[in-house]
């Protein structure tokens, strides 16, 4: 039975409220979720989604794993045990929690859709193609 600090829920209606209550954060490894993650900027473990399209959720919580922003565990055999130790491990060491948020922050880019708006004016502004 988890303490009364861990809160366990299958699925979550308000993320921004979640994510600010949030100390870490257990979670799947899609684009949008790595998204959400990097403007938080929590302490994370990623578990992949075993049957997502091109393993692609592994290959992104790879790419987040080596950049120093989360934790990674693979479901498969034994996995429950990994997941508890990284639990155990990233609430024991606050300078791992630490090194994460600074590494989100790198990651993160809260104006990218500003950012790709921009471009697709540019490209339509500069275009020879007309209607």
């Amino acid at each position: 039975e988890p303490p009364d600090t861990v809160k366990i829920v299958p699925y979550i209606d308000d993320m921004s409220e979640a994510y600010a209550a949030a100390d870490l954060i257990v979670s799947r490894a899609g684009a949008n979720s790595l998204a959400e993650l990097a403007v938080v900027g929590r302490p994370a473990i990623l578990v992949p989604y075993p049957y997502a399209a091109g393993d692609h959720q592994a290959h992104n919580s790879r790419m987040v794993e080596a950049q120093g922003a989360a934790l990674m565990v693979e479901e498969g055999d034994g996995w429950e045990q990994k997941l508890s130790e990284a639990l155990r491990r990233l609430i024991a060491d606050g300078d791992l929690r630490a090194s994460q948020e600074k590494a989100w922050q790198a990651l993160a880019r809260p104006q990218a859709t500003a950012d790709i708006v921009a471009e697709i004016i540019k490209l339509i502004a500069n275009s020879t193609l007309r209607p």
